[in-house]
């Protein structure tokens, strides 16, 4: 299977559920979940549940997280000998949901992906130009999203950058770029910061191919000559909305190695979001290759 190396972060999420109508500004009865998330760790246990041959490159603290996180990355497949140590405790995700899994707020600490610098990444150089396809979230220090926007466009790589959120979304913004990135694919929001909504002004910031998320309207899939409209895939019952983007984003990159078009590709995204949707896990433990491509066929 191709390889795929994922730069970004990787925490522990802490998930709130009300039982109830989520009141603000007090206690509300329900339930709380502890479990690996993140980003980039996200996207990277999905591919490897999917079959693909994926490693993380991201920053653990020396602490309990860490080791939560290293096992939940070792039982699916997601190699993590890239990864380093850093100086500050692993990341934290906490978030509150209301009665349906839809996310009322979240507070994201990832102060341990701070410590990243290029100079860690050069050392990695010779495994990043092998890989078939590099994947980054924005979690990452913009000077890292730099040296990899370069990088890959030196060797001719094909680099993903998922924006994560509207305020780390914005550390792309007026970053040189000497060829044109791969691919992005931002949230409606997203793209309302980066571009004022506008998916060919980010075309011409320097983005080839984007795959706008929607939500529960589906995405859309520009390559900057056609703007495709992917349906999407409905999941009988939304159990958390937690890590359905990044689902959408493994599946998205899934279907970019077997060669689909950008928009069937991006179908596949749909349908591993979908998945997810089913699942109170950041990751759906029974994404599996032959569950995806059965989905899409039968959508």
């Amino acid at each position: 299977m191709p390889r795929v190396i994922v730069i970004g972060g990787a925490n522990v999420d802490i998930k709130g559920r009300a039982s109830g109508p989520c009141l603000p500004r007090t206690s509300n009865p329900g339930s709380v979940t502890l479990s690996a998330g993140g980003v980039g760790r996200n996207i990277a246990e999905n591919l490897a549940r999917l079959g693909h041959d994926v490693s993380l490159v991201t920053a653990l603290g020396d602490d309990a997280n860490a080791a939560l996180v290293r096992s939940a990355c070792a039982r699916a497949g997601v190699d993590l000998s890239l990864s380093w140590v850093s100086g500050q405790p692993t990341g934290t995700y906490l978030a509150v949901l209301d009665e349906t899994g839809e996310m009322v707020t979240a507070v994201s600490d990832m102060r341990a992906m701070d410590g990243l610098d290029p100079a860690h990444l050069e050392t990695l150089s010779g495994q990043l130009a092998r890989a078939d396809m590099l994947v980054a979230d924005c979690n990452l220090p913009a000077i890292c999203l730099a040296w990899l926007m370069s990088f890959a466009g030196r060797h001719g790589l094909r680099l993903l950058i998922e924006p994560v959120s509207v305020v780390k979304a914005g550390k792309l913004l007026g970053l040189t770029r000497a060829a044109p990135v791969f691919a992005i694919t931002p949230n409606v929001q997203q793209l309302d910061a980066l571009a004022g909504g506008d998916i060919a002004r980010l075309h011409a910031l320097g983005f080839a191919n984007v795959v706008l998320h929607r939500g529960r309207e589906g995405a859309v899939a520009s390559d900057g000559h056609q703007a495709v409209a992917v349906t999407p895939v409905q999941s009988p019952e939304i159990a958390d909305v937690t890590g359905a983007g990044d689902a959408a984003v493994a599946g998205l990159v899934c279907g970019l190695l077997e060669g689909l078009p950008l928009a069937e590709a991006a179908r596949l995204g749909q349908c591993a979001a979908a998945i997810k949707l089913g699942s109170r896990e950041s990751v759906a433990t029974d994404l599996s290759r032959e569950r995806l491509f059965r989905l899409a066929q039968t959508n």
